[in-house]
C-alpha cells in the first residue's frame, strides 16, 4: 500500500495450532502460536533506488497452548521461555537498487543457500552487509560479510527434534529455554560465535558467483568463511528441458563441503555432501527424485557431520521435520510431488528415507533408517490468505523400537493474512 508519500506498508499475522501427535514423550502433542509483524520501506530518499526499511515481529502463545506439556520448548513455535508474547525489530536497513549494483545492509532475512531455512513463526534474522554486481549479461557477483544473527522461533526444534542434539539441523548449541546454561537466546542478536557456542570472533564473509544462460540453464558457487570457525563452499546448478508440451524436466546437482578454518574454534571438521534432483511437470502437476549423500570421514578428533550453526538447509531430501542428510555416512532418497485440485487449491506429499548415520549423541547410536512421510493441503483462496493444512508421519534413526519410541504421526494446521 502506498503511504507517506510513496513509501511501502507491509505485514503479516499468522498463527498455528498443533491437533494432533502420537503419543511418544519426544515429539510436541500440543501447541498454538501466532506471529504478527509490520514492516514500512521509505521512498527513494538522496537518490533514486536508495531506500531504508525496518519491520517489527511479535511471537507468543494464542492462549490454547499447554503449558504442562514438559516438551513444550520444543514446539518451534515460541521465542519466549513461556510463550509470553516478545517482539524484534528483526529487519533494519538501508538498501540502494540499479541496474548494475544491489546492496543492503543491516538487520534482514539473509536469502543465501547457507542461510535460508524452513521456519515456523518468527524467522532467523542476520546483521550483515552484502552487495551484488551484475558486470555482464547473465552473470552476478555477490559478497557478504555477517556479524549477527538472531534465532527465530523454530531453532528449539531445529536443536532438539530435528537436530537431534547432533548440531546438523541449522543449530549447534540449545536454546535458554532449554538449558538454562546456553548463551542462546532466541529472538535477541548474538555474536556468530557466541551462537555457536564458542568465544566471539568476527563474523561470516561469503562469496559468490551466479551464471544462468537464459531460462535454461544456471549454476552458482559459494564460499563461506566463518573465521576461526568452518570454511564451507557450496556449489549448485539447475538445467530446464521441454520434454512434452506444457511441462518440463529440471535436473539439479549440489555439492556442500565444510572444514575448520583458522583457530578451529569448532575443533577438526571434514565433511562432503552431494546431490541429484530431477523434477518433472508445470504448475498444474509435478513430481521429483532426489539424492544426498554425505562422507563417512571417521576419527576421534573430527567431526564428520556438518557445523550447521547458522540456520543452513539446502539438501535436497530435507523433509519438514528430517534433515538427516547432514550427519555422517548417510545416503537418502526422497520422492514426491503435488497436484492442483482445483485453482487456489492443491496438495503435495512426499516420502523420505535416510540412511542410519554414523553420528552419535552420547550413548544413542543409529538402530534403524529415519523416515518421513509429509502430506500438506494448501488452499489460498486469494493472494493475502494462506490456509494449510500438514501430517508429518517420522521415526527417528534413534528409536529404540518401543510403542513410546521415536515416532511421530504429527498434524498441524496454519493459517496466515499477509496485506
Amino acid at each position: 500500500k502506498a503511504l507517506f508519500s510513496g513509501g511501502e506498508v507491509s505485514g503479516q499475522i499468522k498463527a498455528m495450532h498443533i491437533l494432533a501427535d502420537k503419543t511418544n514423550g519426544f515429539a510436541p502433542e500440543d501447541g498454538s502460536g501466532y506471529l504478527v509483524s509490520l514492516k514500512y520501506v521509505t521512498p527513494d530518499l538522496a537518490l533514486k533506488g536508495l531506500k531504508a526499511g525496518a519491520a517489527f515481529y511479535a511471537n507468543g502463545d494464542t492462549g490454547l497452548t499447554d503449558w504442562e506439556d514438559s516438551d513444550v520448548n520444543a514446539k518451534g513455535m515460541f521465542t519466549d521461555v513461556e510463550g509470553k508474547t516478545k517482539t524484534l525489530l528483526g529487519e533494519a536497513y538501508l538498501e540502494y537498487k540499479s541496474n548494475m549494483l544491489d546492496a543492503k545492509v543491516g538487520r534482514q532475512i539473509l536469502n543465501t543457500p547457507l542461510t535460508t531455512i524452513q521456519w515456523s513463526l518468527m524467522p532467523n534474522f542476520y546483521q550483515a552487509a552484502v552487495a551484488a554486481v551484475k558486470p555482464v549479461n547473465g552473470l552476478s557477483l555477490t559478497a557478504l560479510h555477517i556479524d549477527k544473527m538472531a534465532y527465530g522461533s523454530r531453532s528449539a526444534t531445529d536443536f532438539s527434534l530435528i537436530g537431534e542434539k547432533t548440531g546438523t539441523a541449522g543449530v549447534v548449541t540449545p536454546a535458554f529455554a532449554q538449558s538454562p546454561a546456553s548463551a542462546r537466546v532466541q529472538a535477541q542478536f548474538l555474536n556468530l560465535g557466541t551462537a555457536a557456542g564458542v568465544a566471539e570472533t568476527s563474523g561470516m564473509t561469503a562469496l559468490n558467483a551466479t551464471y544462468k544462460a537464459g531460462e535454461n540453464f544456471d549454476i552458482s558457487l559459494w564460499d563461506y568463511i566463518a573465521h576461526d570457525i568452518a570454511n564451507t563452499i557450496y556449489a549448485d546448478a539447475n538445467y530446464n528441458m521441454p520434454i512434452m508440451k506444457g511441462a518440463k524436466l529440471t535436473l539439479s546437482a549440489q555439492y556442500l563441503k565444510q572444514s575448520e578454518d583458522g583457530d578451529k574454534l569448532a575443533g577438526n571438521i571434514n565433511f562432503s555432501m552431494y546431490g541429484a534432483k530431477a523434477k518433472v511437470g508445470n504448475k498444474k502437476w509435478s513430481a521429483y527424485l532426489a539424492y544426498n549423500a554425505s562422507n563417512d570421514e571417521d576419527g576421534a578428533t573430527t567431526r564428520g557431520s556438518f557445523f550447521n550453526a547458522w540456520g543452513a538447509d539446502p539438501a535436497y531430501t530435507s523433509s519438514i521435520f528430517s534433515r538427516n542428510a547432514y550427519r555422517q555416512d548417510v545416503s537418502a532418497y526422497k520422492i514426491g510431488g503435488h497436484y492442483t485440485i482445483m485453482k487456489g487449491l492443491k496438495v503435495m506429499a512426499s516420502h523420505a528415507d535416510y540412511g542410519k548415520s554414523k553420528t552419535t549423541v552420547g550413548a544413542l547410536s543409529a538402530t534403524n533408517d529415519a523416515t518421513e512421510t509429509d502430506i500438506v493441503l494448501v488452499y489460498k483462496p486469494t493472494k493475502a490468505v494462506m490456509l494449510k493444512l500438514f501430517n508429518a508421519i517420522r521415526t527417528s534413526e534413534y528409536s529404540d523400537g518401543t510403542a513410546l519410541g521415536r515416532k511421530q504421526n504429527h498434524i498441524r494446521a496454519i493459517a496466515s493474512y499477509t496485506f
